[in-house]
């Protein structure tokens, strides 16, 4: 009985009148003279139903087969807004319109609407946030609220050490992809970025930090696809203003060259300060395909 109930109540959109709540991700709609089909959650392209997200995945919000708004001519006039908003408190994104420049409607039938955040947002304090999206009728009353409680967690992909050293974000871009990697296939084809971001407790000196960062991936047999002993060899003398590295990006491009791969790789990346035994260590392991 309880899982019929589940099903019953599972993101379901009734025409005209309608309150839904889903038990699983707690997302709550009310459609009053607008309605839907169903509401799909897509993440990082592929479809999901849930409401903890990784850091950087791209969620997208799919409302397949609107009906009720007003037609004029065959063509129908939606209108969409997102607001997220943390800790029931401060509004982090906000999009008053994303059919502002559907000046002339559309057509589309059946019409499915989409809206998507990118979950890329401060996660270190157990933040909780909520996303609301409503659907109006540009030429009627019409109206559909959607809204989802969610929270976002650090990837497991990667296994970060640090000693003495402070950071806020360190992940795994695939460039390629336009997306976080959460898990651990990659392709060949793919250019991925380390990327390390404010990076603070190295020594100062001068107004300047003297780091240096060291990559090797090498595949399961022991052969070495990318080794660097220090990608920042040019500052050692030098060093790096302080406040622009702690308060900027430290990314490092893999690329990989076609050839024979044996997985898994392992991954191994270490930021360290020339003037004291403060580190960081990254590693992971990959399957290149």
């Amino acid at each position: 009985i309880s899982l019929i109930f589940i099903i019953a109540v599972f993101i379901s959109c009734e025409f005209n009148q309608s309150v839904n709540k889903d038990l699983t991700t707690g997302a709550y709609s009310r459609g009053d003279g607008i309605g839907c089909d169903n509401v799909k959650i897509q993440i990082n392209g592929d479809v999901d139903n849930r409401n903890e997200f990784i850091y950087g995945e791209k969620v997208n919000f799919i409302f397949n087969d609107i009906k009720g708004l007003k037609k004029e001519n065959g063509t129908v006039f939606p209108g969409l807004s997102m607001f997220i908003v943390k800790n029931d408190n401060d509004t982090v994104l906000q999009h008053q319109d994303l059919f502002a420049n559907l000046e002339n409607g559309t057509d589309l039938s059946p019409l499915q609407l989409r809206a998507n955040f990118t979950s890329a947002l401060p996660n270190k304090n157990n933040e909780k946030y909520k996303v609301f999206i409503n659907i109006w009728d540009k030429k009627g009353k019409g109206t559909f609220q959607y809204e989802l409680p969610f929270s976002v967690k650090e990837s497991e992909l990667l296994n970060i050490a640090a000693s003495n050293l402070n950071y806020t974000k360190i992940y795994l871009w695939d460039e390629t992809r336009k997306t976080v990697v959460v898990k651990k296939e990659v392709s060949v084809q793919s250019t991925l970025i380390l990327i390390l971001e404010g990076l603070d407790g190295l020594e100062v000196i001068d107004g300047k930090v003297f780091p240096s960062f060291s990559i090797d991936i090498t595949d399961n047999n022991g052969n070495q696809i990318l080794s660097n002993s220090n990608i920042l060899a040019q500052y050692r003398e030098t060093g790096v203003d302080y406040d622009t590295f702690k308060n900027g990006q430290l990314p490092v491009t893999i690329t990989f060259s076609s050839g024979q791969i044996n997985n898994p790789c392992r991954l191994k990346a270490s930021l360290k300060d020339l003037n004291s035994e403060r580190n960081i260590v990254i590693t992971t392991e990959l399957e290149i395909k």
